[in-house]
């Protein structure tokens, strides 16, 4: 996601979760820390996993096989709920997994704003 897609979209309502694990060789908490300036929005709360755990969880809800969920944007509705262990699906998604999710769903930032907005004023 880029720092652009919030812009615009003025309702404290909207809350994002970005959760960096190790992915890549070079991933750990000191670069995870200097990507949070790549969402400097107020609503976007920042996590740091040793593991893979959370991207494996949302394997399924996305069908992705293989491989750990990583940048890959989920929308929710609001007042979705996680209840139990098994995250929900999501709304939507986009990702930037070339060839491993549908191309459909490549990650752009104006169509990503524009979900978020029509999302936020059901």
């Amino acid at each position: 996601m880029h720092e652009h897609v919030f812009e615009g979209i003025d309702t404290q309502t909207l809350r994002a979760y970005a959760v960096w694990e190790p992915i890549l060789r070079t991933d750990d908490a000191r670069g995870a820390r200097k990507a949070t300036t790549i969402l400097p929005d107020p609503r976007v709360r920042h996590y740091w996993t040793p593991g893979q755990e959370v991207g494996e969880m949302f394997q399924a809800p996305l069908r992705l096989k293989g491989e750990p969920a990583w940048d890959v944007y989920l929308v929710y509705a609001p007042g979705v709920e996680w209840k139990g262990t098994n995250p929900p699906k999501p709304a939507t998604f986009m990702h930037q997994l070339a060839g491993r999710l549908p191309e459909k769903r490549i990650l752009n930032p104006e169509t990503l704003a524009a979900t978020l907005r029509k999302h936020l004023t059901k």
